[in-house]
């Protein structure tokens, strides 16, 4: 489980890489997500670059997303993207259903910082069928990058 420290925390990133891929969701639950983050560790690892235990995804449609997983510098080995901006976190704990609700809270806190929420990226801290252990309970870490 994630520890509390994760909610309400300020993160800037400059450029920061990040190893990057697509999987597959349904109605934004992720399907094979967990297949293309052992595939980017492997990716990154035979690359002799060294990753950070977190796995951010951008969910840009309801059937897809991209995984983003930082490592230690760019390479031209594979996909990479370089983040850069200042987010705002929030820790939720639920069910994938309540994402809307946890966007929704992430940007009156955004709002209440007086700053506007222009972006989410989702930190999936409990796999899908790590859920089921948890009675379907995931720990989300909302990243809002705000401007």
């Amino acid at each position: 489980m994630i520890p509390a420290e994760w909610d309400k925390k300020e993160i800037v990133w400059r450029d920061k890489p990040f190893y990057k891929s697509r999987y597959r969701s349904f109605l934004h639950v992720p399907i094979n997500i967990g297949k293309k983050i052992t595939e980017g560790m492997k990716a990154i690892g035979e690359a002799g670059l060294v990753s950070e235990q977190m796995v951010l995804s951008k969910n840009d449609t309801m059937w897809g997303a991209e995984i983003l997983i930082p490592i230690s510098q760019r390479t031209g080995r594979f996909k990479t993207e370089l983040v850069t901006g200042r987010f705002f976190t929030r820790l939720f704990e639920g069910n994938y259903a309540d994402m809307k609700k946890w966007i929704k809270e992430t940007k009156r806190y955004c709002e209440s910082r007086g700053l506007a929420a222009k972006e989410f990226i989702f930190w999936y801290a409990t796999c899908p069928k790590c859920a089921k252990k948890y009675e379907d309970k995931v720990q989300i870490v909302v990243f809002a990058r705000v401007g």
